[in-house]
């Protein structure tokens, strides 16, 4: 280990960049960084943003956040220099050290409010190494955004086809179930009482008897009128597309496939029911495809957020979906059809002929 340690690192002539720090906004700006990487790195600020200003390199500055800086300092992409300082003559520039990098950009909260823990950053770096391009979502720096309309679902527009499907059950309900719907029969008898039934359906939907939670029925007045609390402890951190997403440019990103909350396990207990629904509560809304199976649409659901745990620097990730099980009907599922796929020949021979 100690050999490895010691090895000099060199950069690749084909894919060297040098870039400097910025000590004022704690991040680095290269000119014309080489590598397909910063194709989904790094931001050209605008005039108002730019902190050097609107000079005549401003098209040409790329601009690197903390953990992107870090993470190609660590993978030999990038040589970041000191700035010169008014005292040194010739103005050359020192290189900056991996050792150097971690204690500029990591834990420095209060005077720069970026925000990068250690934890942070271990998630960063693992799923860019897996390929994923990762961003900090509008929450990095506390709770984010208040819950919007698009944490709503669509409004359900009536169409004929469904006030014909609702007719239908209701007419089928008032006539296959007459004969059992006597309340104090049910009250002092079984749930199902004896009868002449179709289906299993018919008794399953006798026992539906509590309530269940469905999102899709959630309206914008329980929403701002509910229990988020002014500070969650939870909020989410970076916003991920898979590796080759269409929907990802560095410019306008859309939607991310992923939504990942980073929680330090030594320092945050289990989260609470309320914690978990106040997460979920400032996450656009997300249905599941109708054509999904079964199992895809329960782990999907109709909101989620994945959880990455960092327990001194081993991450596990944990899925975190506002499921909605009373919407998927086990008994109203239906299969393929009679018949399957046979092999052999039709007629085949037997042993030995």
């Amino acid at each position: 280990m100690h050999n490895a340690l010691s090895f000099q690192r060199v950069h690749q002539p084909k894919t060297y960049s040098a870039a400097i720090y910025h000590p004022e906004t704690n991040m680095a700006y290269a000119y014309n960084p080489k590598g397909p990487m910063f194709k989904t790195m790094g931001h050209v600020l605008s005039a108002e943003e730019d902190p050097l200003g609107n000079d005549e390199r401003r098209g040409q500055r790329l601009w690197l956040l903390p953990e992107e800086v870090l993470y190609c300092i660590e993978r030999g992409s990038l040589d970041v220099r000191w700035p010169a300082t008014e005292a040194e003559e010739d103005g050359e520039t020192l290189p900056m050290s991996l050792q150097g990098a971690y204690a500029m950009f990591i834990g420095d909260e209060v005077s720069h409010g970026g925000a990068l823990t250690f934890e942070r950053y271990s998630v960063y770096s693992g799923l860019k190494r897996m390929g994923y391009s990762v961003m900090r979502a509008s929450s990095w720096t506390g709770t984010g955004p208040r819950p919007t309309a698009n944490c709503l679902p669509p409004p359900q527009h009536r169409t004929w086809q469904a006030g014909l499907s609702s007719l239908q059950q209701l007419w089928s309900s008032i006539f296959a179930n007459r004969r059992h719907n006597d309340a104090s029969s049910i009250a002092t008898g079984p749930l199902v009482q004896p009868g002449l039934y179709r289906s299993y359906a018919d008794i399953y939907r006798r026992l539906a008897l509590i309530e269940f939670h469905d999102p899709v029925l959630q309206t914008a007045s329980a929403l701002h009128n509910g229990s988020l609390t002014e500070e969650p402890s939870l909020h989410v951190t970076y916003d991920v597309w898979k590796p080759g997403s269409p929907s990802f440019k560095k410019r306008s990103p859309g939607p991310p496939d992923f939504r990942i909350c980073v929680v330090n396990a030594r320092e945050t207990v289990v989260p609470t029911l309320q914690q978990l629904s106040d997460l979920l509560e400032t996450t656009p809304y997300d249905p599941p495809k109708p054509d999904a199976q079964l199992y895809q649409k329960l782990k999907h659901g109709y909101k989620n957020v994945i959880l990455a745990v960092v327990d001194q620097g081993v991450v596990s990730y944990l899925r975190i979906a506002d499921a909605a099980f009373g919407r998927e009907k086990l008994y109203e599922r239906r299969g393929n059809g009679p018949g399957g796929k046979r092999g052999g020949r039709r007629g085949g021979r037997g042993r030995g002929r």
